[in-house]
């Protein structure tokens, strides 16, 4: 029996770069899949872990950090279900770069890679979805490093305002500020700097709204 039959609440069918595949070949991933539940704050995965399988969030969320030399915990992402997560280290064949941590309860499909790289050769459309969310992921990346590099705390929250102001809403004010590598009592100076200054609103219910996104680029170094 497919490891995923085990679980009956989930469909192959439902999950975005699958959906298009015929059951015959929904049929083959699943043969080659193992189905994985995840608590809050269980590790997926470490940095320096053989990447041997493709891991594709189904439900929940995860963030891929760094330990520093000086064991600094450095928050490179978050990603909410569905995603494929750190796949360009698979491809490559290489020890993961990062490691991967449940954020909350979490469901992660792990897809052996060599049977499923020779699936890819076969079916170009899944190729695509593939190179689809790489593209994805490098535009996360380079966002990442545009905000880690920011010139001063100002910067790195007038950077996230403009690129994610969603964050705000999804988000803890602790885990905004872990992400941008900022003490959360800076953050909450740099979001009272930029109410008083009439550039964006702030509320719990709607997150933030932003009023003068010119004047937000200023900040932004």
């Amino acid at each position: 029996m497919s490891p995923l039959l085990h679980d009956k609440t989930l469909s192959l069918e439902k999950v975005g770069i699958f959906s298009h595949l015929t059951p015959d070949q929904r049929a083959q991933i699943e043969r080659i899949g193992l189905i994985r539940h995840f608590s809050e704050g269980e590790i997926i995965f470490y940095e320096g872990d053989e990447s041997h399988y493709f891991h594709l969030l189904i439900e929940g969320e995860v963030s891929i950090f760094k330990v520093t030399a000086t064991t600094e915990t450095m928050l490179i992402h978050r990603f909410h279900a569905p995603s494929l997560i750190a796949e360009v280290a698979t491809l490559k064949q290489i020890p993961y770069p990062a490691s991967c941590e449940a954020t909350q309860p979490s469901i992660v499909l792990k897809i052996s890679r060599d049977p499923f790289l020779k699936l890819l050769q076969n079916d170009p459309s899944l190729s695509i979805a593939l190179i689809a969310s790489l593209t994805q992921k490098i535009s996360a990346l380079e966002h990442s490093l545009q905000r880690h590099t920011a010139p001063n705390a100002l910067a790195k929250v007038a950077r996230l305002i403009r690129e994610d102001s969603n964050a705000f809403q999804r988000l803890k004010g602790i885990e905004i500020a872990h992400l941008l590598g900022i003490t959360p009592e800076t953050l909450s100076r740099m979001i009272k700097k930029l109410k008083s200054e009439g550039i964006i609103t702030l509320s719990k219910t709607e997150g933030i709204n932003l009023l003068l996104a010119d004047k937000l680029d200023t900040y932004c170094g």
